[in-house]
């Protein structure tokens, strides 16, 4: 990110009284357009997209993406008795196990931070939702990915994406009615932001499942599911975060599913019927 302080005596007056509005009211830049932006600087919303300009966005949702998640405070949990087992030079015998037992202490913690009132309320919005839309990047895209495929059986038709692209398409046609779910380990992931922030514009609530502490993701979202992943930078893509998630979304479905207990187990059951039929040919 560009260094803001050096880069302000580039601006013009009204450019760093934008600037200077923006800085003061961070906390608050989730909310605000640009439109919002020059009325509450006494300025006008050219002043405001060419500021971003000469700061070296592209746009303003380029520099609002930034800036938010350059004044995140992130707090990450720490595990003293967590060994990471990946990043252990001479391999032990016991390097299988140790990765199990992580995956296990992650669970574990995650059920320490579980809430039954908040995944209800969650998944009763998913039932009463008219569009569900699932997002993320990496390899939490598998958790979406496996989430989708649990409510399909249900009948409850969603879509899981990777492609921001694709996304902000779909999410142009979003509204009050319809339900956004966001999975980030870190909860700061920038197109995932850009996802949530483009969900807020349209009324759209928003599920997501983040890493405990404070995230950007987690205060944009109408519900937060926590969850413990043990691993560093170094195993983003290592297995524990992922279980975590998983056991999350197995709760989800779960509440989901017993929302119209009935209802789920005629679809299942025709779900069933339709995998024997194809099957057996």
């Amino acid at each position: 990110m560009i260094n803001m302080i050096k880069a302000r005596d580039n601006l013009s007056v009204s450019e760093k009284t934008v600037l200077d509005y923006l800085v003061k009211n961070r906390t608050a830049l989730k909310d605000l357009s640009v439109e919002s932006i020059a009325k509450n600087a006494f300025t006008s919303p050219a002043t405001v997209v060419r500021m971003c300009k000469k700061l070296g966005y592209e746009g303003f949702k380029e520099f609002k993406i930034d800036f938010i998640l350059a004044n995140t405070e992130i707090v990450i949990p720490s595990n003293a008795e967590y060994k990471d087992v990946i990043l252990v030079k001479d391999k032990s015998e016991n390097i299988g196990r140790s990765a199990i037992e992580n995956d296990i202490r992650a669970l574990e913690d995650t059920l320490r931070l579980y809430s039954e009132k908040k995944v209800q309320k969650a998944a009763e919005m998913i039932m009463n939702s008219r569009k569900i839309f699932l997002f993320a990047k990496g390899s939490s895209y598998l958790v979406c990915k496996d989430f989708e495929m649990k409510l399909r059986r249900i009948d409850k038709m969603c879509t899981a994406q990777q492609d921001l692209h694709e996304h902000s398409i779909d999410a142009a046609f979003l509204d009050e009615r319809d339900i956004v779910i966001l999975i980030s380990n870190s909860g700061d992931t920038p197109e995932v932001i850009e996802a949530a922030l483009q969900a807020r514009e349209n009324n759209v609530k928003i599920i997501s499942i983040v890493s405990a502490g404070k995230t950007t993701l987690g205060d944009l979202s109408t519900v937060v599911l926590y969850t413990s992943a043990l691993e560093g930078d170094f195993r983003s893509a290592a297995m524990t975060s992922r279980t975590s998630q998983m056991a999350v979304i197995d709760a989800l479905y779960s509440h989901c599913a017993y929302y119209n207990i009935e209802r789920s187990i005629s679809k299942l059951e025709k779900t069933y019927k339709i995998f024997k039929k194809f099957k057996t040919k």
